[in-house]
């Protein structure tokens, strides 16, 4: 059976910001990935990124570092 880890998900209320994520993730070497956002999350734009909870801090940094407006940060096995 394998083993369930946590992750980070973050939601977005625009597309655009998904996409910004993403790209910002890359520029400062954070690991992850865009997935269709799980619908007991969010209903907005229907896209998330996906990450490792130890990139949370990581993470929040860069949001505002980069001006990226997200709906939440939640972790989730």
């Amino acid at each position: 059976m394998l083993k369930k880890e946590k992750k980070l998900i973050i939601t977005f209320y625009t597309s655009d910001m998904a996409f910004a994520t993403e790209k910002a993730c890359m520029k400062e070497n954070i690991d992850g990935e865009l997935i269709s956002a799980p619908r007991k999350l969010s209903a907005d734009c229907g896209i998330s990124y996906t990450t490792h909870v130890d990139n949370k801090d990581r993470i929040k940094a860069m949001l505002e570092k980069y001006d990226i407006e997200y709906d939440k940060i939640v972790e989730l096995e």
